[in-house]
């Protein structure tokens, strides 16, 4: 099986929960492509639901229809990606309390999780917001699938 190269997706997302399964399902296809494994692309996907489930829940105050843009981009240090939303302000790799990961139930309270995994899957990360807008890029170590061929630099993409 032979990798693309520069294995890259763009996509735009409606503000809709539906849309999550599209994104999830592009994911799968690029890591495929790009020989990623099965760990790394669950992480990507997971790390990518978790931004968007959480934007698409706090970020749009009306009913309007909102676009996020998505890009992944497998490189040969990792993986990249970005995301591009009008939601409201709000950086998820900021500096929070820890969620309560012990056995005991009664001491854990809703939320947080999902950033904390977030946070911990990210090997660094960026946002800035300006003009209305978010920016967020986040960058993941990745893991080829033994007996695939690495990507190399090229022009390859998975555009919708």
């Amino acid at each position: 099986m032979s990798a693309d190269p520069t294995p890259e997706l763009e996509l735009t997302l409606r503000n809709a929960r539906e849309e999550i399964s599209r994104l999830a399902a592009a994911v799968e296809a690029l890591g495929a492509r790009a020989g990623l494994s099965s760990l790394s692309t669950h992480r990507l996907n997971l790390v990518l639901e978790e931004i968007i489930t959480n934007t698409l829940a706090y970020g749009y105050p009306d009913d309007g229809e909102h676009a996020l843009r998505v890009r992944v981009a497998v490189l040969d240090d990792g993986i990249e990606l970005e995301i591009r939303d009008d939601a409201r302000p709000f950086d998820p790799l900021a500096d929070r309390p820890a969620p309560y990961l012990g056995p005991d139930l009664s001491r854990r309270r809703p939320g947080g999780l999902g950033l904390h995994l977030v946070r911990r899957l990210a090997r660094e990360g960026r946002y800035e917001t300006a003009g209305g807008n978010n920016r967020l890029i986040i960058k993941m170590d990745k893991e080829i699938e033994k007996g695939a061929s690495r990507p190399t630099p090229g022009a390859a993409r998975g555009d919708d």
